[in-house]
């Protein structure tokens, strides 16, 4: 069962070595979907029986010093994540041998591009595998460097490469401070393998509660939680779109598992853990998706509604953890079934969406929503594709983001916890959910009505149009159409993958038991898929189409672009209920003739409040370093003074933190 699991990597790395030197872009694009999918082969072959039960797959490799031993072990956790990450990875690869083509054209070679992305399916392998936190972080950081490349691809754009080393920079923030956690486990237990951790990390101290936080950050830096998310939006904005898609859908999500890898390495949680990892996932989410409801970049918005999705993974993981410091079996269930089901209902209807996203830019060359509009008449199979993960996106019946969101409303609204004051602070978070989900579904109407209804509001955008685009593309995009219509129909599938995961929570209960009580919701949505799949065979075979009439507007006969909401007029009111987070940076021209009035316009934007405020911070500590500096004696004997305080400070600090 072990070796055609670990035969993936030579594959995935031949693969990439083909594609890197391959002469033609067609073969390097062979080479690497090629190696992939052989690769996801020997994966699922060996760590799919361990979502139904299986053993775990344990090989041990002998190795030089410092590490001396790789010990790769594959449990049901690791094989959740690999049984989706690698073909979704398979499935961006063939995507982007259609998105890549124009720019052959331009006589870019997109081997390399290939090859980088084979080396991400490499790093899901070592971050999902291996008990040695060494060879962790070489996993952890090929998948930051390599996702950087991949982020740069059209390098010779200013606001590309600052996006990318926006991202760079904070990827590798949050690698000191996982860093930094792994110095102090090796401090207590003089090892760096995971088995030693955990046996240290299961007695409560208060060294653990300082490695629980450190490991909080750096993984919700990977995983772009509020508000160490800025630079997600940028990136995603910036890469071409398989790459965001990838990003957004599967490589950050390594974050969200290596929480849930040493959070469980822990033990039984404090109740302290599951309440800060829930009220942390709500704040992801709300502020999440209040940026997603007034962005004019299409990418962007979607990068943003990533953080809202990640926060609510992690409030059914919050309540994981206070189901399993309670004792409450079924709550724990509802928590991390919730949970996971929602990681892999994202990363299903994230991609598409951000695959259509990518459609509309090659077709278009813009994703600004104020010059889209009516994009659905020239690409009418992108529009179904999107207008499907647009609404599992908004959790609406009978899709998939719906079905996962509704086992987390379960465990918020079960009454489980054993005090009063902790029922209400659940219906609390549930009410609050409640508002994440009205307004995103707020923000996914502006997004589609806005881009594909309507009438075009730049005629010179709609003239690139030539329909939808080629197969290479849009076979991804039904490929997880499908996905997203069925994990909402049949929730059971879903709940069935994440079964022996919750298993290993010592007292969890069956999480199909969370679907008992929401029996009658999950068959109206399948009555409702039932009836909407008639009407669209029905209006299909007998081509029924819609009568045409004048319209009536104030004496208008025809509608223009001008009558139509602006994505920034579509969202303005409620930009203006939340200025405070959302604060508005106005462009207007006014005429300067009345009478006839000359050209004028109004043009918005929201700016990120937590990147501004970096930035204002950056800026400030220039300034006051500089002035700092001007004071200091330029003296030989102050400055070893300096030195023999910071020393001081230091090594107080090291003691201080080494002691129990």
């Amino acid at each position: 069962m072990s070796t055609p699991f670990l035969v993936s990597l030579p594959v995935l790395l031949a693969g990439a070595v083909v594609a890197l030197w391959a002469r033609s872009n067609r073969l390097g694009a062979a080479a690497a979907i090629t190696s992939q999918a052989v690769a996801t082969l020997f994966v699922l072959i060996g760590v799919a029986p361990l979502l139904g039960g299986g053993d775990p797959l344990v090989v041990t490799w002998s190795w030089p010093r410092p590490i001396e031993t790789i010990v790769f072990r594959v449990d049901a956790l690791g094989a959740f994540f690999l049984v989706w990450a690698l073909p979704m990875t398979l499935v961006g690869t063939v995507y982007a041998v259609g998105y890549l083509r124009p720019y052959y054209a331009t006589g870019r070679h997109g081997g390399p591009h290939f090859a980088l992305l084979n080396m991400i399916s490499v790093s899901f392998v070592l971050i999902y595998s291996v008990q040695n936190a060494l060879v962790f972080l070489l996993g952890w950081e090929l998948a930051a460097v390599a996702a950087w490349l991949l982020v740069i691809w059209d390098y010779r754009k200013q606001k590309i490469r600052f996006a990318g080393f926006n991202y760079l920079v904070s990827t590798h923030v949050g690698l000191f401070v996982l860093v930094a956690a792994f110095m102090l486990l090796h401090s207590k237990t003089s090892s760096m393998d995971f088995a030693a951790f955990a046996s240290y990390l299961s007695q409560p101290s208060q060294a653990r509660d300082t490695i629980f936080l450190l490991l909080g950050i750096a993984f919700a830096l990977k995983a772009a939680f509020f508000p160490f998310h800025t630079w997600l939006p940028r990136a995603h904005a910036a890469a071409p779109a398989h790459v965001s898609a990838l990003m957004s859908g599967v490589i950050h999500k390594a974050g969200l598992f290596a929480f849930l890898r040493f959070t469980l390495l822990m033990g039984r949680p404090d109740e302290w853990m599951g309440w800060s990892v829930l009220g942390f996932g709500l704040l992801s989410a709300f502020f999440g998706v209040l940026y997603t409801a007034a962005q004019r970049d299409l990418k962007r918005l979607l990068g943003y509604s990533s953080t809202e999705h990640v926060g609510i993974a992690a409030m059914g993981f919050g309540l994981g953890y206070l189901g399993w410091a309670w004792g409450n079996p079924v709550l724990t269930a509802c928590g991390f079934a919730g949970g996971l089901f929602h990681i892999l209902n994202h990363a299903f209807f994230k991609c598409l969406l951000f695959y259509g996203a990518g459609a509309i830019q090659r077709a278009t060359h813009t994703v600004d929503l104020e010059r889209l509009g009516g994009v659905a008449r020239r690409m009418p199979r992108t529009a179904v594709a999107f207008f499907v993960g647009i609404l599992a996106l908004a959790a609406l019946p009978p899709l998939n983001g719906f079905a996962s969101e509704l086992v987390v409303y379960a465990g918020l609204l079960a009454g489980s916890a054993p005090t009063p004051s902790g029922n209400v602070a659940l219906v609390t978070v549930a009410a609050a959910l409640a508002f994440v989900g009205a307004v995103g579904a707020l923000s996914v109407t502006r997004a589609f009505g806005i881009a594909f209804l309507g009438q075009p509001r730049d005629r010179h955008v709609h003239a690139h149009i030539d329909g939808d685009p080629p197969g290479s593309m849009l076979a991804p995009m039904v490929t997880l159409m499908i996905a997203a219509v069925v994990l909402g129909v049949v929730p059971e599938l879903g709940l069935e993958l994440v079964a022996a995961v919750v298993a290993l929570v010592p007292g969890a209960a069956d999480p199909r038991v969370a679907l008992e009580p929401l029996a009658p919701v999950v068959w109206a949505g399948r009555v409702l898929a039932v009836l909407v799949l008639l009407i669209a065979v029905v209006r299909w075979r007998q081509g029924v189409r819609a009568r045409r009439s004048v319209t009536w507007g104030c004496g208008y006969t025809a509608a223009t672009p001008r009558m139509q909401y602006t994505g920034s007029g579509f969202a303005e009111h409620f930009a203006r209920i939340f200025e405070g987070f959302l604060p508005a940076l106005r462009r207007e021209k006014v005429s300067s003739e009345l009478f006839p009035p000359g050209p004028g316009s109004i043009s918005s934007h929201h700016p990120d409040v937590v990147e501004r405020r970096i930035f204002e911070v950056l800026g400030h500590g220039e300034d006051f370093v500089a002035e700092v500096s001007k004071r200091v004696p330029e003296e030989p004997g102050f400055a070893f003074a300096a030195g023999l305080i910071a020393v001081v400070v230091i090594g107080a600090l090291v003691f201080g933190v080494g002691s129990p």
